[in-house]
């Protein structure tokens, strides 16, 4: 009778100890996904390294930014689609102006958006007629 409730005491134990092993380790991967997701939001790295490819891409009207996103992903312009949607919302980009832009693989976000807040190339070139 005595073994049987050593053993008991024991599962019990081991039980409690498995749970906050288990809670720990969750904690431990959800903290460093948060991270590594943070880091990406605020990196100033392009796709890849530069000098990059420079990529002209044509926006057509009615994309949201989610579809640019999963594009620009696609063509190897961004890393992540997802995380370039929470940096539409950091650098207060809600929508695109159909038109032809021209980015590089190595841009970093912020200068994507920067392009994006720009407006196509062929607005650049009437305001650039306009001035002369």
């Amino acid at each position: 009778m005595n073994n049987r409730k050593t053993s008991q005491g024991f599962a019990k134990v081991s039980l409690k100890t498995l749970k906050y092993v288990i809670i720990v380790m969750v904690a431990v991967i959800c903290a460093t996904t948060a991270y590594r997701f943070g880091s990406q939001i605020f990196s100033s790295e392009g796709a890849t390294p530069p000098p990059g490819t420079d990529l002209p891409y044509t926006i057509s009207a009615g994309t949201t930014i989610s579809e640019l996103a999963d594009e620009l992903e696609e063509f190897g312009i961004i890393k992540s689609s997802n995380v370039f949607r929470v940096q539409s919302y950091i650098y207060n980009v809600r929508s695109v102006t159909p038109g032809t832009y021209n980015f590089n693989t190595s841009n970093s976000a912020e200068e994507i958006f920067r392009i994006l807040s720009d407006g196509p190339e062929e607005k650049k070139e009437e305001k650039t007629t306009e001035e002369q």
